[in-house]
């Protein structure tokens, strides 16, 4: 199939992504000249400026194109948080100039289940009435309407989400989130992942099945039960309520949204829930940890657990051991979970996997700690070389390096076979000489603490870290108290 995808955004670049992966000829659509010459750089597939708003735009892409050549089209441009000025023109105007331009395509229009307007907490399907009191909601329904005289499909899409972009959790982490009416409950949250919203794009485009369908994931629950999980996972108080806001774009509306009949198709969710996605996606959590920690302005709390890093060898397992029993606090090593969910040995992981999917792993096992507290965790040595990692440390508690010189760790680690990275032809002193030189910057920058080892017993560390960790924490809940 030859595809256009009219705005390469959150979901338009994914589903162009699948769409080329499939091997079918993809031409991604953007507004400005800039814009498609960045994603020419960064993408496989063919871009094109098009501002899909002006009809002379449109039809000198079509004749460049050869119009009876394009087998399908996605409309998943974006109206950059416009009125219903920006909706006329992107929406309606470019449905129409994409139809009329590309009349033997099959016409595919993103659109939202905000044009659902039922407020009583009742179940919708592509059936329900969807006449929204909105300007917004009208002119989507109008732009739906000409895919659907030409033959075409309507995507209603959930709330999406995914890494860089989940409101509710960065929210919460900000102290910005409340919930909203509904007796306290607040309005049910409909979401889709991203990935999931652009598959189904691709699965309606390549089965070329017309009509309404609603894009959502199989878990709709309230912002109240939403919040209160998140609120466990990541430490927060609950928040507040207030009322619904009656200046919001699309209106205030509580429904839950049916995917039956696009299950019936034979799609599925790869993230049947927001939970399973915080789980799931190596991404998620991170990135939207990530970017509240950046901004600096109400940073999330730590948790109350010892993180240890450093090189192998460090003695990060036997000090963690000491310093847990010394205040009654779990034990936890990154590599043993590993191990455990795997099934297999380090070494094993390494030879029939490889490294990277080996610290695939090591992400994994570092999200399964989310929410836990009272915990001395012992890390890998390259724990902090995944960029994806560093949020989720700084999140889970008091971070102190264990450094030691790699003379010493050589001799530590000379008769142990659980070692890969030191398997080979290079001399473990060197390599591990080597690994310092490249990691110094990653532990320097994450830790809170750095205790160089070299003179000191475990016992010794041990002390350190924990009088470090019990002064740090002490301040951290004055300040919290403070404000």
């Amino acid at each position: 199939m030859k595809v256009i995808v009219a705005g390469c955004g959150f979901v338009g670049a994914r589903a162009a992504d699948l769409l080329h992966a499939a091997g079918h000829e993809v031409i991604g659509l953007t507004h400005s000249p800039e814009s498609a010459a960045r994603l020419a750089t960064e993408k496989a597939w063919r871009t094109e400026a098009c501002d899909i708003s002006d009809r002379a735009s449109v039809s000198a892409l079509a004749a460049k194109l050869d119009a009876k050549n394009i087998d399908a089209l996605i409309h998943c441009a974006s109206s950059s948080r416009g009125g219903a000025e920006t909706y006329q023109s992107v929406y309606v105007d470019g449905m129409r100039h994409l139809t009329a331009a590309f009349p033997k395509a099959f016409p595919l229009y993103t659109s939202s289940t905000s044009v659902y307007p039922q407020v009583d907490g009742e179940t919708v399907d592509e059936t329900s009435f969807a006449d929204p009191d909105r300007d917004t909601g009208r002119l989507l329904r109008a732009a739906e309407n000409i895919a659907l005289s030409a033959g075409g499909a309507v995507a209603r899409l959930a709330g999406i989400y995914g890494p860089g972009r989940s409101f509710i959790l960065k929210n919460l982490l900000e102290g910005k989130a409340a919930i909203e009416g509904n007796q306290g409950q607040g309005r049910i949250l409909n979401q889709i992942h991203a990935d999931d919203a652009a598959a189904a794009l691709v699965h309606l485009v390549t089965h070329r099945l017309g009509g309404i369908y609603n894009i959502v994931d199989d878990a709709q629950i309230t912002q109240r039960q939403c919040l209160e999980r998140l609120c466990s996972i990541f430490g927060m108080k609950l928040p507040g309520t207030r009322e619904p806001d009656a200046n919001r774009k699309r209106g205030w509306s509580h429904k839950r949204v049916s995917n039956s009949k696009l299950h019936a198709t034979g799609w599925a969710p790869r993230y049947a829930s927001y939970f399973d996605a915080l789980r799931d996606d190596p991404d998620l959590a991170s990135s939207i940890l990530d970017l509240v920690q950046s901004a600096g302005e109400s940073p999330p709390p730590r948790q109350p657990n010892i993180l240890l890093i450093g090189l192998m060898g460090s003695g990060k397992t036997t000090v963690g051991r000491i310093v847990a029993h010394m205040i009654g606090f779990q034990i936890i090593d990154t590599d043993h979970l590993i191990v455990d969910t795997a099934g297999k040995s380090i070494p094993e992981i390494f030879a029939t996997e490889g490294e990277a999917a080996f610290r695939q792993r090591e992400s994994a096992a570092l999200r399964s700690l989310l929410g836990k507290r009272g915990c001395v965790i012992a890390t890998g040595g390259g724990i902090v070389t995944q960029p994806r990692n560093l949020a989720i440390l700084r999140h889970l508690g008091y971070i102190v390096w264990l450094d030691a010189d790699p003379e010493r760790l050589a001799r530590r680690t000379a008769a142990n076979n659980n070692r890969p990275l030191l398997n080979g032809e290079e001399d473990p002193k060197a390599k591990l000489e080597r690994l310092l030189t490249e990691r110094k910057p990653l532990y320097k920058g994450i830790s809170d603490l750095r205790i160089k080892t070299a003179e000191l017993t475990p016992q010794e560390t041990a002390y350190g870290v924990m009088e470090s960790a019990r002064v740090f924490f002490a301040r951290r809940q004055k300040q919290e108290s403070v404000s």
